[in-house]
């Protein structure tokens, strides 16, 4: 299991300015090798921020339309970690099921079948989640991506390791997006790198590496 650490720092004057916006740091995270399209952590930042979290994955789904800013509430999840390389069905009473292996799904790549009749439910989002401390307080099982997945139908998400990082003040954690507003970094986790600090340049109006 691998570890990583995000520390997140602003200087006073920007800290002031940040929070007189009314502004939050934002984290998400890509899945399937495309933009991210939900807000995994939002944060009321301070001088110093430590997010750490672990690879280590769960499987939700959800009734939520499938737009941007809309929040969601999962209707089920499986247990964390879910297992990677096979599948878990969704039964129709909304309980997921698994996992089972039958070589389909690559290791490092979650899936799921939605068994949901669609006279039921003709479409339910499905995602990862991940759980974070932010300084050492939990952030419990947050969605991280989201898919309309149709009934009878499955999905494969296959988690990345990178963090988009930027400020906002409109959403809050667990909403769906259908693009990033706003200047973001990206934090190039995996390879070796397990530990990142980032800096807030107001000039900029995004967060750089510690030393820049």
């Amino acid at each position: 299991m691998v570890d990583y650490s995000l520390q997140l720092l602003f200087d006073k004057k920007a800290l002031r300015e940040v929070k007189d916006a009314k502004q939050r740091i934002m984290l998400a995270k890509p899945v399937n090798g495309e933009s991210p399209n939900v807000i995994w952590l939002s944060i009321d930042p301070f001088q110093s921020t430590e997010v750490t979290w672990s690879e280590e994955y769960g499987i939700y789904a959800s009734n939520a339309a499938f737009k941007h800013g809309a929040n969601i509430v999962k209707i089920s999840e499986t247990g964390v970690p879910a297992q990677d390389g096979a599948f878990y069905t969704l039964t129709p009473e909304t309980v997921f099921e698994g996992p089972v292996s039958d070589g389909s799904v690559p290791r490092g790549t979650f899936a799921a079948h939605n068994h949901v009749p669609f006279n039921a439910d003709p479409s339910l989002t499905f995602g990862l989640t991940q759980s974070a401390l932010i300084n050492q307080e939990p952030a419990e099982r947050k969605p991280i991506s989201a898919t309309p997945v149709l009934a009878t139908q499955s999905v494969t998400m296959t988690p990345f390791t990178y963090v988009y990082v930027w400020l906002q003040s409109e959403f809050r954690s667990e909403t769906i997006i259908s693009r990033i507003f706003g200047t973001h970094t990206v934090a190039k986790f995996g390879g070796g790198v397990n530990d990142i600090t980032l800096q807030y340049n107001a000039q900029l109006g995004k967060f750089t590496p510690r030393d820049e």
